[in-house]
């Protein structure tokens, strides 16, 4: 900023100028010289009570440079103080983390070394989706509506449901278990005859909506279930063709997303015969892939659900 902020003759002083309100005053707030007429203030965007705020395109960065001329009752001339607002605005071309900016910027492709602080939820729901359901009981003929759905205020993250897994106890290796959802998003229990499981057509790319039809497991009276899916959150400007949602309907794959062409891998897997730990129906060939979990997955479990079929 100019010495000479009204007139040349009038040369403000630098102890004049503040960056932020007093209650946030610290030295390097204050305004020094920095070369013939022109002072400077270096702080960092969050210091001196500076307030940061998102919007869908952009962060601001907002404050006040304030002016604040001594006054003395023998001056002919009474110079007024000044607030000047002052913002910084850096478009949101990539994530960033609410501390201050250098600006520090991380790329998307970057952004599982970040700590976002996902929350991953599975949730029973009522028969219209409309809230959680109270209870946990399901008799014949009642779908079981799950919930997938991912919490971050900041990032716009799509989720899937790499796989899901029915279990008797809460331990996702325990057995006897069923993967009704397996090979990176593929719904494998609606390929069986008569199936009704399936997902829902996506609604917000944060939700996943899940039908399942209720099933015991073979030779085994136990009717307590647990279900543990690995969910993924995936940012929604990636175009990862390895992430879908897709169950078998009408004699074909279908993807909540619409692109049906993502499913492709799903009408490779090769059905098997089950066997004595599993449901007592055909099932499809168990996926091989192990997770290395990251910020953007986690195993996540509802029950125990109880199934009177």
């Amino acid at each position: 900023m100019k010495a000479y902020l009204f007139d040349p003759v009038l040369p403000v002083e630098p102890t004049h100028f503040r960056l932020g309100p007093v209650s946030a005053a610290q030295s390097h707030c204050t305004a020094r010289m920095s070369g013939h007429g022109e002072y400077t203030i270096r702080a960092a965007l969050t210091d001196c009570g500076g307030k940061v705020m998102f919007t869908e395109s952009a962060v601001l960065y907002n404050n006040l440079l304030l002016y604040s001329p001594p006054t003395s009752p023998g001056d002919i001339f009474q110079v007024q103080g000044a607030a000047i607002p002052v913002q910084c605005k850096y478009k949101r071309r990539y994530t960033v983390s609410s501390r201050a900016l250098k600006p520090t910027w991380s790329p998307l492709s970057f952004i599982h070394s970040a700590h976002l602080d996902l929350d991953f939820h599975l949730t029973l729901m009522t028969n219209d989706w409309s809230s959680e359901r109270k209870s946990s009981v399901y008799f014949l003929g009642e779908m079981v509506n799950i919930e997938a759905s991912v919490d971050h205020h900041n990032l716009p993250l799509r989720l899937y449901a790499d796989n899901c897994v029915a279990t008797l106890t809460s331990d996702v290796n325990s057995y006897p278990r069923y993967l009704f959802i397996d090979h990176q998003g593929c719904f494998t229990d609606s390929q069986l005859k008569g199936s009704g499981s399936s997902f829902l057509p996506r609604v917000q790319d944060k939700l996943l909506q899940i039908q399942l039809e209720p099933f015991l497991f073979h030779q085994d009276h136990r009717n307590t279930i647990y279900i543990t899916c690995h969910l993924e959150a995936e940012p929604t400007s990636n175009k990862n063709q390895e992430k879908k949602a897709c169950s078998f309907m009408s004699g074909r794959w279908t993807s909540v997303d619409g692109d049906d062409n993502v499913c492709e891998s799903c009408s490779k897997i090769q059905q098997t015969n089950g066997t004595s730990d599993e449901p007592g129906h055909k099932r499809a060939a168990r996926s091989k892939t192990k997770h290395r979990l990251n910020e953007l997955q986690r195993e996540t479990t509802v029950g125990p659900i109880i199934f009177h079929i």
